[in-house]
């Protein structure tokens, strides 16, 4: 954080900043080359910003700069890392548990220095990696419902409903508070609500996916609801599992044990056997 106390709110030129790097006393444990490394971090992390020939701190920045050092190491590591995500990452956080052993030697001491205590270390770890997976699966997901629109438009068309298929809807995008995703009509008119889950945990005959209480609740009061499953497969292509009712889905959703907690969000494993094959458009044509 030393590099990022020199700078001035107002910014300082590259020969200001090297001066000062040189003027500032560190006791002998900084040289002036690692003040302009941390510059370099701070850079690449969008704390700093240029202008001309002048480097300007972010206000995130300098309120970094204001906390004690081992909170501010520990945030603008964060920044880093969600900016700049190692690869590693993704293989240490899996299933609510950091696996050490797939983070290089010379990152596990990078983190020790500068967060000394383990708990810290893994607790931001473990903050990381389910930042990132949320972005992933929110991206995934995103995929996996224009996927859907398209497949029942495709339904449609290739059943002379062209007039039809210009009805489906992709509602995620005005309102993820409905309790699905897609709303298609079938052939006849009769409109379907679809709640799309994309997932690369559909192996071993089994579908992984997350449900909340909102999506469930909406599926166990409307008989127009159904679940489509899409699989991503390794190469990124998209696959279309199959579909299944709510209830399919009720037996496996928690029970609230006292009015002192809910639960909000589950994660499900469903039999593969549970889903029918296409799209629930084909139920009813």
């Amino acid at each position: 954080m030393l590099a990022g106390r020199v700078l001035d709110a107002a910014g300082n030129t590259a020969a200001s900043l090297e001066s000062s790097y040189d003027q500032l006393a560190t006791g002998g444990l900084y040289r002036s080359q690692d003040l302009q490394a941390g510059h370099r971090l701070l850079q690449r992390a969008h704390l700093v910003t240029t202008n001309g020939s002048t480097y300007i701190p972010t206000r995130t920045l300098l309120s970094l700069c204001g906390l004690p050092d081992d909170v501010a190491a520990e945030l603008l590591l964060q920044e880093l890392l969600l900016e700049e995500p190692p690869l590693w990452l993704y293989a240490a956080v899996v299933d609510d548990e950091v696996r050490w052993e797939n983070v290089p030697q010379a990152d596990q001491e990078a983190l020790e220095q500068l967060l000394e205590d383990a708990a810290r270390r893994e607790a931001l770890l473990m903050s990381l990696g389910r930042t990132l997976d949320a972005e992933q699966l929110a991206d995934q997901g995103a995929r996996g419902e224009e996927f859907v629109v398209e497949l029942c438009k495709r339904h449609l068309i290739e059943r002379d409903r062209p007039d039809l298929a210009a009805a489906v809807n992709q509602v995620s995008l005005r309102s993820d508070q409905l309790g699905y995703d897609v709303s298609s009509p079938d052939t006849t008119g009769h409109r379907h609500r679809i709640e799309v889950k994309t997932t690369s945990s559909a192996s071993a005959g089994r579908v992984e996916f997350f449900l909340s209480r909102n999506e469930a609740a909406v599926g166990e009061r409307d008989p127009a609801w159904s679940l489509v499953a899409v699989r991503r497969n390794r190469d990124d292509s998209l696959e279309l599992i199959g579909w299944c009712s709510s209830v399919n889905l009720v037996p496996h959703l928690p029970r609230d044990v006292s009015a002192q907690g809910r639960w909000a969000s589950v994660r499900l494993s469903i039999a593969m056997t549970d889903f029918v094959p296409g799209l629930p458009l084909d139920a009813t044509t």
